[in-house]
């Protein structure tokens, strides 16, 4: 069971596809809460390396950046493994190349949803899981241009809670 739960998050990892799953419900979502109209549609430009981290994962940054917008009307997402169940990402900005790498790793271990679920018409991002291995939330960040800034904060829902 293990070996397939991992398999999973290392498909899914490749993929770069973790967008997909919807809120838990109504009152999560606050995705809505924090709209963008879609507009750009150019080709993406190529991420700007300038710092070490950056340097780094610059394959992971540059594969997201080449997948275009998908995150507040002109931004990547380039996300890669840095452990079995954790995940570091990057926000490319499509028009000019900027990347923000988020200050944190995400890892999951008991807590129950998608880590990281975010929309091209929102600047809402929902981050499910332990920041650096510790704290286990279920936070809600805001996109502001330069920073996701914490919104929400509550314990996340765990595998053992369920009935």
């Amino acid at each position: 069971m293990y070996t397939l739960i991992c398999t999973i998050i290392l498909v899914s990892l490749s993929s770069g596809n973790l967008t997909a799953q919807q809120p838990q419900s109504a009152e999560e979502d606050l995705f809505s809460q924090y709209p963008v109209t879609p507009t750009f549609s150019g080709k993406p430009a190529k991420p700007l390396l300038t710092s070490p981290g950056e340097r780094l994962f610059r394959t992971r940054i540059r594969q997201g950046a080449e997948q275009g917008a998908v995150f507040a009307d002109h931004y990547a997402v380039a996300i890669w493994g840095c452990g079995a169940g954790c995940l570091s990402f990057a926000i490319i900005d499509a028009i000019t190349g900027k990347v923000y790498i988020f200050p944190a790793s995400v890892s999951q271990v008991r807590e129950i949803g998608e880590r990281l679920t975010y929309h091209r018409d929102s600047r809402a991002m929902h981050i499910i899981g332990s920041l650096n291995e510790e704290h286990s939330g279920d936070r809600w960040y805001v996109w502001d241009g330069e920073k996701l800034n914490l919104i929400s904060e509550k314990p996340a829902r765990l595998v053992d809670d369920l009935p």
